[in-house]
């Protein structure tokens, strides 16, 4: 069996980059890294249950 694409799907390696020293600067930054989060969590606890529910019907564990 074969996995969705999207849960093969890397999280970015890099965050994003502050522009600038103020606070609106700051803000922007940590909402990207929430996005960012987010999405890679989900993906991520997607896989894992994925995983599992594959490993549970493998060994019988229904």
């Amino acid at each position: 069996m074969s996995y969705q694409e999207n849960l093969k799907t890397k999280c970015p390696a890099t965050l994003p980059r502050l522009n600038g020293a103020t606070g609106a600067y700051i803000g922007g930054a940590l909402l990207d890294y929430q996005n960012l989060y987010t999405d890679c969590a989900a993906r991520h606890n997607a896989l894992v249950d994925e995983i599992n529910q594959r490993e549970s019907v493998l060994n019988g564990k229904h």
